[in-house]
Formats: structure tokens, sequence, C-alpha cells
């Protein structure tokens, strides 16, 4: 039996995750919850022997990764759980670490702790290591971005772009201030390198600066309106997990 521990700031939630626990996960035991990052702490710090920790990334007080600073997560294992995607998320995306995305889906959950249980605590805890490195730097980020063209690299302030769209294998950037740049690289190339900004990619040709969305609306599918007046389409895939982002933009 593992015993696990389950931190998310709604008590709908967690009473949802333990159901799907007991109900798909039965060799996993809910030993204790919390709420927020003080209790989380203190939980933690109570029960230290767990096995398994299933932590929301954003809580009423602060980020879910606050509870991991204070405490040895090289202890356990962590699961993340998230209902919209910020940088810290994005951090998680390039690491081999799992996260859920409310509402949570019965197979997700059960990929999520067979790779838990069978991943080894020492290869685990590097993985931690290095996204807990990750995440710090990314309270630190540059507000400037370097971008290299035929001419030379050029420095840009991040918030002044507004838009980056695909041009074959090349990617235009798209400014505030109406200039537009020419990059050879793709657009792929060019998501990896602000994943820790708050850009996202909104359709196969289209990665937004969330900053300068104006609007979004329900036609065509589903379309964007930026800060320049561009009008952008939001892939079908996309239209939910934009919504949620938008939600959550104070």
């Amino acid at each position: 039996m593992f015993k696990a521990i389950l931190i998310d700031d709604e008590p709908n939630a967690r009473a949802t995750l333990r159901q799907e626990i007991d109900l798909h996960c039965p060799e996993i035991r809910i030993i204790g919850e919390a709420g927020s990052v003080a209790e989380g702490v203190a939980l933690l710090q109570k029960q230290p022997t767990i096995d398994l920790l299933f932590l929301d990334i954003q809580l009423t007080d602060g980020a879910g990764f606050e509870i991991l600073e204070q405490v040895d997560y090289q202890l356990f294992k962590t699961i993340f759980i998230t209902a919209y995607s910020d940088y810290a998320l994005k951090a998680i995306k390039f690491q081999p670490l799992d996260y859920l995305l409310k509402p949570i889906d019965a197979e997700d959950l059960r990929d999520a702790v067979d790779k838990a249980i069978q991943t080894q605590q020492a290869s685990f805890n590097q993985q931690m290591r290095q996204f807990m490195q990750q995440y710090k730097s990314a309270a630190l980020l540059p507000e400037r971005i370097a971008l290299a063209t035929a001419d030379g690299i050029h420095l840009y302030p991040v918030r002044s772009i507004v838009r980056m769209a695909a041009e074959g294998n090349y990617t235009s950037v798209f400014f505030e201030n109406g200039k537009k740049l020419l990059l050879a690289k793709t657009l792929k190339e060019m998501e990896e390198s602000v994943t820790l900004h708050r850009f996202e990619r909104i359709h196969k040709s289209h990665l937004v600066n969330l900053e300068h969305i104006q609007s979004y609306v329900n036609r065509f599918g589903g379309e964007v309106v930026m800060s320049d007046g561009t009008e952008l389409p939001v892939a079908q895939r996309k239209k939910g997990y934009l919504l949620q982002l938008l939600s959550k933009i104070g």
C-alpha cells in the first residue's frame, strides 16, 4: 500500500480526486489533505513518511511549488494538478514529470500513478531538482529576449512582442509598435524559446503573447483579437484550454 497526501484549495476537487483514486488506484491510501501552502507545509512536516503527493499548482495563498521549497521533496514523489497553464506548467512539460489537468481523467490518473510507482526515487529526485532550479530561475526571467536575424542579434522587451506567425521554416515576429521581424527559425523553435514567458500556441500557425489578447469571440469556431487589431483563429483543440488561461488572467 502506498501512502499519499492531497493538497488542493478546492474541497470539491479534493473529494473528486479521492474518489477517483479509490476507484482506479486501490493501492493508494490517502492519509491526509490540505488546502493551502501553510497547511500543506505543516502536514508534510507532520507526516514526512509518504510515498506520493498530489499537489495543486495554484493555491489560495501561493503556488504549490512554494511547499516543495519548504520541505524535503526528495522523500516522496509528486504528481502536479492544474486547471490552467502558466510558465510553471510549461516548465513541467519540458521535464519528465507528470501533471493532471482538471477535470481529472481516470486513464491519465492511472498512467501518472503507474509512472510514479515504477520510477526509482533517485531518478525522480534528479528530475525534481532540475525542475525546481528551472522554476526558481523562472521567477527571475529577463525582461528582454534576444532575436537573431540575418544582420545580427537584437534585444527586445518581451512585453513588446504581440504575436508570432509561422512562415514555412521561418517565423514572423510582430511588435506593438508595428515593427515586424523575420527569423530563420520555425514557430516550434520559437515556442520553446519563450516557454517560460507568457506565450501560448493557439493554432498551428500562431503563437501569441497572452498579455496582448484583448478579447475572445465566438465566431468562426473561435478567434482572439490582439492589441494590434489582428484577429487570429483558435484551434478547436485549444479552445477550452485557452478559455481557462484567460479566466485566470487578472
